[in-house]
């Protein structure tokens, strides 16, 4: 007879629990009574590898005397003191440093109780911060739910999502996961590989007396934050939180006698006030306390010597510099421009990276936008600002008007096309949509009205929108790619490549097709690859893409597109399996295209994707795109992509773009490539000059154009004086890569600020040699460049804190060389070169008491890894020419 009731019993508790229905209510401090409890809270904080064994935490242990003063029914209001405060950690001898913390009120706090559950704290007007969070976090820890299943709670961390499982009466299990207040961003970018990543969750376990008391509740609680592109560079914060129970007095409670609990609140209101579970920030972990930027520039003043352009000290004196700059006022900012000036382009760099309206107003003050003499450093400061994410909107107010009010006239033409390049990008990240419709309408207007003929005017307006990136104008752009003339349909293409194809439709992905085709017109070439680098991320159907493959047996005499289709499809097809799995299919069904007469174009365009580095580095990717016309390099590229996954992200890309060059190349009587000039003299009926330049884009930011020469008598004074043969910087510059401001409240009242910035120094040089009379050349390109991650994880409260600071570091160079023959045959070998590069990763992790005294301890570690030279391989073409020019070189 008892098994029965015992097993009936049984399946009555399980069927209340599936159901949601609690058992009778039990508060988890009894009515009318006083009782103890010691509240532990460790906080550890580790690398998340090549962690050191010495143990970087410390521990706040309190005794709470806990006084239930008012009940009715399940309503409740709990008075509690802090008692025997102290703060400890263990130095490097394994001794435990103990610090009592006396500065802690004798005041009580309050938590209020109703339906069983906690929903306010009463606290003292004049608490700090740190505590008030503490006290949060423990009526946090009171909170909880006989049942099983998920539900939504709000609590210290916000609101959670939240599964119980409530094995029995007595033990209880909660999980939290995606709290509000583990993600409280302050700045950060929008391209995932420049992203921060974070894993966070908090378990908790009460035990439960048999008459329902509580008599432990312990949490672990754990967040883990790295870079998106590089999961083993960031930090692991763990806390312990304890509330145990120690002993339950008979001492007498003194009840406030007050008929309902809003009563009994108001009585205490006159040096009182209620508080949300719900916890803030707490600044003073943030601090800085006496540093100043001045005193820090004096500090890396070597390092941000010019000499040190596109060296890792550089970069990581600027990604440490940036924080302290946000909080720097004009005045600072100015005496700092006033007293350097023999680095004031690092200086300036510095200030566009702030992004702050009091760095813009120092450089304001400083420099003049009508004074020629500034406007080098005036544009290092722009581009360095355009790359920004999170800028002030009285900075892009105050560029607008500048902007406005600038005339077209020469003198003006350099700055004012720094000015709108920057504007219209930072438009673009701008959180009020009213700014980004007043300067696309600023821009559509100018290029459809007021530039009237003026052709450099409506470039500069395409490339404004597509920096500005608002899909309200691809219909603009649209227009301007399909009907202009060429110079501003390469210009409108290279604007909507920019856009996700989530923002096209099939009408666009027609144009498109027709662009590519030339089904009504002809187009430049260059709009024409652009065209088909667009169908292709809007995932060909199995139709479509066995249309661009038949393409490639039809009459079209322009080897260079189809050798460019064809090197795309290679290169699409290794980093998509779907895509590969598409095309060999559709080469199955197409004998007559999938053989060497077809695939084997004689084009020279090349388009090819080679890995620059790997893990332990970032995956990063160089992209290389080629475009050969009559023999000659129409437009090239070099673009560094970054990767996270199934994410990248541009973070450099440099461009030549030449016109005219094709007169230095020999006569070619081939009947073939005759005819492909031919198509192309339609294509352009109108004499263009010789020009040649350099298109830059940083983090997918397009700068203004610099132009090499214009005209052929420019360039031959060049290649008279040899002005091109020694190495020349083409730019210099250091921009911010990762840019993110993160807080976490802990369950325990801490508050965690993860602070990263990513900084890329680069200088980019190259020189030439060209013999008329042998009728060769020589050129090399080089990058010196530094990647240099700094991060700096800082988690505690006003009595302790922990902190893990790293910084990820190397120089991944790049070195492009060419030999040009055309004595007689084209003949042009390119050689692709990384040499050794070494990663570096430092951390240290530091713990401060600061309670009677400071004390600090900190523990340093740093981790190398080499990786050797490599000289990569292009394509079986490059290789055929290298061995051609071997042996002419040998002759």
């Amino acid at each position: 007879m008892m098994l029965r009731i015992f097993i009936l019993c049984t399946f009555c508790w399980m069927c209340c629990m599936s159901h949601g229905t609690e058992p009778l209510f039990a508060p988890l401090v009894p009515f009318n009574s006083q009782h103890f409890f010691t509240l532990t809270n460790k906080v550890t904080i580790k690398e998340i590898s090549h962690g050191a064994a010495e143990e970087t935490s410390y521990t706040f242990t309190t005794l709470l005397k806990v006084n239930s003063v008012w009940s009715k029914n399940q309503d409740q209001l709990l008075q509690i003191y802090f008692t025997e405060n102290r703060v400890s950690t263990v130095d490097k001898k394994g001794k435990e440093r103990i610090q009592d913390i006396i500065k802690i009120p004798d005041r009580p706090f309050y938590i209020r109780f109703e339906g069983h559950g906690p929903t306010k704290i009463i606290a003292h007007t004049y608490r700090d911060q740190s505590l008030l969070n503490i006290e949060r976090g423990i009526a946090s820890l009171l909170q909880i739910q006989y049942k099983v299943g998920p539900m939504v709670e709000v609590d210290m961390s916000g609101m959670c999502n939240v599964f119980y499982n409530a094995k029995s009466k007595e033990r209880v299990e909660k999980k939290k996961t995606d709290c509000s207040n583990w993600d409280l961003k302050v700045a950060y970018r929008g391209e995932k590989p420049l992203d921060i990543s974070r894993l966070s969750i908090e378990n908790v376990v009460y035990d439960i007396s048999p008459e329902g008391s509580l008599l432990q509740a312990h949490s672990v609680e754990t967040h883990k934050m790295h870079l998106t592109a590089q999961p083993e560079v960031g930090t692991i914060v763990e806390s312990l939180l304890t509330l145990k129970h120690v002993t339950a007095t008979t001492e007498h409670v003194e009840q406030l006698d007050f008929e309902t609990l809003e009563e009994a609140v108001q009585s205490l209101m006159e040096w009182y006030r209620e508080f949300d579970l719900e916890a803030d920030v707490d600044g003073a972990v943030t601090e800085y306390g006496l540093v100043t930027l001045k005193s820090e520039i004096n500090k890396y003043t070597k390092h941000l010597a010019n000499k040190r352009i596109g060296h890792y000290q550089l970069a990581e004196a600027f990604a440490r510099l940036v924080p302290l700059a946000r909080i720097t006022k004009q005045e600072e900012f100015q005496e700092i421009l006033e007293s350097h000036k023999n680095i004031l382009p690092q200086l300036v760099d510095l200030l566009g990276a702030t992004q702050t309206f009091d760095a813009h107003k120092a450089i304001n003050a400083t420099f003049q936008y009508r004074k020629l003499s500034d406007f080098d450093l005036l544009e290092k400061y722009l581009q360095s600002l355009a790359v920004g994410t999170h800028p002030e909107e009285e900075i892009i107010k105050d560029l607008f008007a500048i902007v406005k009010s600038m005339d077209d006239s020469m003198q003006y033409k350099k700055i004012k096309n720094a000015l709108v390049q920057c504007m219209s990008s930072l438009a673009h990240h701008f959180e009020r949509e009213v700014i980004e419709i007043d300067i696309r309408n600023y821009l559509v207007e100018n290029l459809k009205k007021n530039c009237g003929k003026d052709e450099e005017c409506k470039l500069l307006m395409i490339r404004g929108l597509q920096n500005l990136a608002d899909h309200r104008s691809i219909e603009t752009l649209m227009g301007y790619a399909f009907l202009a003339e060429p110079k501003l349909s390469v210009a409108a293409m290279k604007a909507l490549k920019r856009f996700s194809v989530i923002h096209f439709q099939e009408p666009h992905r027609l144009a498109f097709t027709f662009m590519f085709y030339q089904s009504r017109k002809k187009y430049a070439t260059s709009a024409r690859t652009m065209a088909l680098d667009i169908l292709l991320d809007m995932r060909p159907t199995k139709e479509e893409l066995g249309h661009m493959l038949d393409y490639l047996a039809s009459n079209d005499r322009h080897f260079e597109i189809k050798t460019y289709v064809i090197q795309k499809f290679q290169m699409y097809a290794e980093k998509h399996p779907k895509f590969k799995a598409l095309l060999q299919m559709c080469l199955s069904e197409r004998p007559h295209i999938n053989n060497y007469h077809i695939l084997g174009q004689k084009g020279f365009t090349s388009v090819l994707s080679r890995p620059l580095s790997s893990a332990p580095a970032f995956n990063e990717t160089l992209l290389s795109v080629q475009e050969v016309h009559k023999g000659v390099l129409r437009h090239g590229s070099v673009e560094l992509l970054l990767q996270a996954g199934e994410y990248e992200a541009s973070t450099f890309k440099l461009g030549i773009f030449t016109n005219g060059l094709d007169t230095f190349m020999s006569n070619n009587n081939d009947a073939d490539e005759q005819e492909d000039l031919d198509d192309d003299n339609e294509e352009n009926p109108e004499y263009s000059p010789i020009t040649a330049g350099m298109e830059i884009s940083v983090n997918g930011v397009a700068h203004r154009p610099l132009i090499f020469f214009t005209g052929k008598s420019e360039l031959m004074t060049h290649i008279w004086s040899g002005t091109v043969s020694e190495s020349t910087p083409a730019f210099q510059g250091t921009m911010l890569a990762h840019d993110h401001e993160h807080y976490v409240m802990l369950s325990s009242g801490a508050t965690a600020h993860f602070n990263v910035i990513g900084a890329k120094s680069i200088d980019l040089n190259g020189k030439a040699g060209f013999s008329l009379w042998n009728r060769n050349a020589d050129t090399e390109i080089k990058q010196n460049a530094a990647t240099v991650v700094y991060g700096i994880m800082k988690v505690g409260f006003t009595y302790a804190t922990v902190t893990n600071e790293f910084v990820f570091s190397y120089e991944p160079k790049i070195v492009l060389q060419a030999h040009i023959d055309f004595y007689d045959e084209l003949k042009l070998c390119m050689r692709l070169q990384r040499p050794e590069m070494e990663l570096n990763l430092k951390s240290t992790k530091t713990v401060n008491l600061k309670s009677i005294y400071n004390y600090q301890k900190s523990v340093h570690s740093k981790h190398s890894h080499k990786f050797p030279g490599h000289t990569y391989a292009l394509n079986r073409k490059n290789n055929n020419m290298c061995n051609m020019v071997a042996k002419n070189l040998e002759l």
